[in-house]
């Protein structure tokens, strides 16, 4: 990002601050006004207590863009430096005049709850109008991707797609291809390694993305020695592992070294527990409806002698397999009954996939649950799918028209890389839409057996 528009983004943070802590303050203060007999104090707190709280936001690198804008580590630090900002002001009751509030223990809890719920929802609005303004070419980095190959080349893509990510790649450095080779989208090898610094003048590139497995070894090392000469231009290093791009990476210190450590699942901590609780309420709050639902459509299936329920083992997160019950709707396009094709086309086939919700081994979004006897089939995507929870439904539920196991994995893949609640929430609008419009997803016939339809 342009060092000018870092600093305006930055100046729109403190100011997003300001007026949370600010709200946050007056109305803590208009809540235990029944303490007060006028509102003098009101006008010195506000004079301590917002400064003071950006100097701490400030401290707890709540500022340094390249740590904001993704990720749940924002909304943590946000907690922190206020829980910290409210002890300060009982401090600051000992020297100041703030004294006689600052032992308004009513006060300094309120002053610490309103001041999260403000920050926070001023953050969330920001991100919002950052991810709008990226999606229209502004706030983003010029970026040279240094190393080519299948890698530099997906993480070139996966930046294309993800447009609010606010990465723009103008161009290749690569060891092995002549400048001028063309790529994608216009882009181009730009040269080589040895010729980054006029490069990154000539493109006016605010950070490099490099590439370790795609480069020669002392193209490597000697750009890393040289690094310090790149003129202030950051240089991020990739893992350059396609599958890493999907799981969740943590930098862990081993002997005051530096480890890339790699978590089993993808979603962890707050987005977990969001995640979690949105299954379990959605489930629950379903269910009084599902049941009758269910008792309707199995008295149909068996007035059409069809056996209603069929018990068919699915592959779960981690690798484990559980049971999951599913109306038989029969193979979608060959020999469904008239009841089987309206239970289809309805969505009522999935409805008891709830209570595998409820079990845990489901969540209410997520990738296609895969039969464990059609496991060969995706095997390639294995390690991947097997990181998150397989869902009711999802991206895969949306693709028209034949679908390829390649396309599905496609669509899944970039679920999990770049799970969001927000997103969750937008593709079961998105299902529910389709659902209420009678049109239902549609596979190629080479997925078409009765286990991977049932939960299609």
């Amino acid at each position: 990002m342009p060092r000018r528009a870092r600093r305006a983004l930055v100046l729109a943070l403190v100011g997003v601050d300001g007026v949370a802590v600010a709200a946050a303050l007056v109305a803590a203060y208009w809540l235990a006004a029944d303490q007060w007999s006028t509102w003098s104090g009101a006008a010195l707190l506000l004079a301590v207590g917002v400064p003071g709280a950006l100097a701490v936001f400030g401290l707890h690198r709540l500022y340094v863009v390249d740590e904001l804008l993704e990720g749940p580590t924002e909304y943590g630090r946000v907690i922190y430096a206020c829980t910290l900002a409210a002890l300060g002001l009982i401090v600051l009751g000992f020297w100041t005049r703030l004294g006689d509030v600052a032992r308004s223990r009513r006060l300094v809890i309120l002053v610490w709850l309103l001041s999260i719920v403000a920050v926070g929802v001023g953050r969330f609005l920001a991100r919002r109008a950052v991810r709008f303004i990226r999606r229209r070419g502004g706030l983003a980095s010029r970026t040279v991707i240094v190393g080519l190959g299948t890698a530099g080349l997906s993480l070139a893509r996966h930046f294309a797609d993800l447009k609010h990510a606010g990465v723009r790649v103008v161009g290749f450095v690569d060891d092995f291809l002549p400048a001028g080779t063309p790529v994608m989208d216009g882009l181009q090898v730009l040269g080589p390694p040895s010729a980054l610094p006029r490069i990154l003048a000539e493109t006016a590139a605010d950070e490099i993305i490099v590439v370790p497995t795609a480069m020669a070894w002392e193209s490597f090392r000697d750009l890393f020695r040289g690094g310090m000469t790149l003129n202030g231009t950051a240089v991020r290093v990739s893992p350059a592992i396609r599958d890493v791009v999907t799981a969740n990476v943590k930098v862990h210190q081993r002997g005051f070294l530096p480890f890339l450590t790699l978590e089993r699942f993808r979603i962890t901590g707050l987005d977990a527990v969001l995640k979690g609780t949105m299954d379990y309420v959605l489930a629950l709050g379903a269910l009084p409806m599902a049941l009758p639902l269910l008792a309707a459509a199995a008295a149909a299936l068996v007035a059409t002698r069809v056996r209603p329920f069929r018990s068919v083992p699915m592959v779960g997160r981690g690798g484990g397999a559980f049971r999951a019950l599913v109306l038989d709707v029969g193979e979608v396009g060959d020999s469904q009954t008239a009841v089987q094709r309206l239970l289809y086309r309805l969505g009522l086939d999935r409805l008891p996939l709830l209570l595998n919700v409820l079990g845990g081994q489901m969540s209410v979004v997520g990738p296609r649950p895969i039969p464990v006897e059609r496991r060969a089939a995706y095997e390639p995507w294995m390690p991947n799918l097997l990181m998150v929870k397989p869902g009711i439904t999802g991206a895969w539920a949306l693709q028209d028209g034949p679908v390829s196991v390649d396309e599905e994995m496609r669509a899944n893949l970039f679920y999990i890389r770049n799970y969001t609640i927000w997103l969750d929430l937008e593709l079961l609008a998105r299902s529910l839409l389709r659902l209420l419009g009678g049109r239902r997803s549609q596979r190629a016939a080479e997925v078409g057996t009765r286990e991977s339809v049932a939960v299609h």
